[in-house]
């Protein structure tokens, strides 16, 4: 019997200890997961309080970067006011932190003094007492913010590559050489070439007497050439003869004219040479699929080497001049339509010529010499697209409706309405 209850004992006693150690590793097990959580929570807090340092940095940058101008001016926050500063950014400014952040400012000049280094450091205590710190360095230059500004201006006027990679002021009926140059034959009876430097559109010479077709002009065509340089100025008529007048829709068989440019402003090293040919658009279908072609106005199928074709009803008058610029590379003048077996005037046998103009640049005005002015003054580049609309003398010159009005319903691009120009 005694022997039993000295067993009962022993197992009693066992059975404490190992409560015992339970319980120790227990509360090891809780100390570590709270020391864990409290570690989370320092590092948390330390990273949302880094995120906020880097915006304060990169706020302070962007505000060096936000002058208005380069120079010194009163009133104006200027390039050459940034300098070196430091300020304190906590709860009493309103924001929502809960710790004191000190940001400064170290501002040192590069050595050509084109732009200055700045170097941002935001220090501030996490919530054990410790000291963190970020550092932004950054560049800023002392360009006028007018340069930077100008690449959000949408682009005006005309790309500075064109089809085949050439100037967009060459004609795209031109054929390229494949020597920088190309060549454009405006009218296909009139034997006369234009030859044009591919990269800017300048006329680089007129040949004349020269047989072989546009599309097939080759550089040992070119014969008898005169090497002037000299400038072109192109466009179309269009005529639009009944009682009510749309620009957008002027297709009514041409009438017989030339185009004359009579220049001012100095002396000049020759006259502009003018061509013209009244044209039609056909359509036509190939193996490469559906095709649109001008073509003279008289023309038949067999002579561009094509059995058949569907006439759009698209007709007008194409012309191509090239005017010879004074010495200063610059030219002056006006064009204007000279009728042959017609009139200009304003009854109702007469004829009015109208110019499409519309005001591109927003000034207000038709003065810029690409949007068609009465008169052009000092012009320096191709002009293309300078294009007329001729209309019943007893008939004022029409405006667009609004589908053809840019930026109006029918989000056209040009606005095609017109201005009187002659008488």
């Amino acid at each position: 019997m005694r022997g039993t209850a000295s067993s009962h004992r022993r197992h009693r006693g066992t059975t404490l200890v190992e409560a015992l150690v339970a319980l120790l590793v227990l509360t090891f097990g809780i100390a570590a997961v709270a020391r864990v959580h409290a570690q989370l929570r320092l590092h948390g807090d330390i990273g949302r309080q880094r995120a906020e340092a880097v915006r304060l940095a990169q706020e302070d940058i962007e505000s060096m970067r936000a002058f208005a101008v380069a120079a010194a001016s009163a009133g104006t926050f200027a390039w050459a006011d940034i300098a070196s500063a430091a300020r304190t950014v906590d709860a009493s400014a309103g924001l929502a932190v809960n710790t004191s952040y000190r940001v400064t400012r170290a501002i040192a000049a590069d050595a050509a003094g084109s732009a200055i280094q700045a170097s941002v450091t935001v220090v501030w205590s996490d919530r054990s007492g410790e000291t963190q710190h970020v550092v932004l360095d950054s560049i800023v230059a002392g360009q006028d913010p007018t340069h930077a500004a100008a690449m959000s201006i949408p682009p005006v006027g005309r790309p500075v590559r064109g089809a085949s990679g050439r100037s967009p002021r060459i004609p795209l009926a031109s054929r390229q050489l494949g020597d920088g140059r190309s060549a454009y034959k405006p009218s296909s009876s009139a034997g006369i070439v234009m030859l044009f430097e591919d990269a800017t559109g300048r006329v680089l010479g007129l040949c004349s007497g020269i047989a072989a077709a546009g599309a097939a002009l080759a550089a040992s065509d070119l014969t008898g050439c005169d090497a002037r340089a000299g400038a072109l100025l192109s466009g179309t008529v269009r005529f639009a003869l009944g009682a009510s007048p749309d620009p957008a829709r002027a297709r009514d068989v041409p009438l017989d004219l030339s185009i004359v440019v009579t220049l001012v402003g100095g002396g000049y090293p020759a006259a502009p040479a003018c061509v013209t040919e009244a044209r039609k658009v056909v359509r036509f279908v190939d193996a490469a699929g559906m095709h649109d072609l001008a073509v003279p106005l008289g023309a038949l199928p067999a002579d561009v080497g094509l059995a058949d074709w569907t006439e759009t009803g698209d007709r007008y008058v194409a012309y191509a001049c090239v005017v010879y610029p004074r010495a200063d590379g610059a030219w002056s003048g006006r064009a204007e339509v000279a009728a042959f077996g017609w009139t200009i005037g304003t009854g109702p046998g007469d004829r009015r010529v109208c110019r499409y103009a519309a005001d591109r640049d927003g000034s207000g005005a038709v003065d810029a010499n690409d949007e068609h002015p009465a008169t052009y003054v000092d012009v320096r580049t191709p002009l293309t697209d300078q294009n007329y609309l001729v209309v019943s003398g007893d008939r004022t010159c029409p405006t667009a409706s609004a589908e053809h009005i840019a930026g109006g319903p029918g989000d056209v691009f040009v606005d095609v309405s017109t201005v009187a120009h002659q008488p």
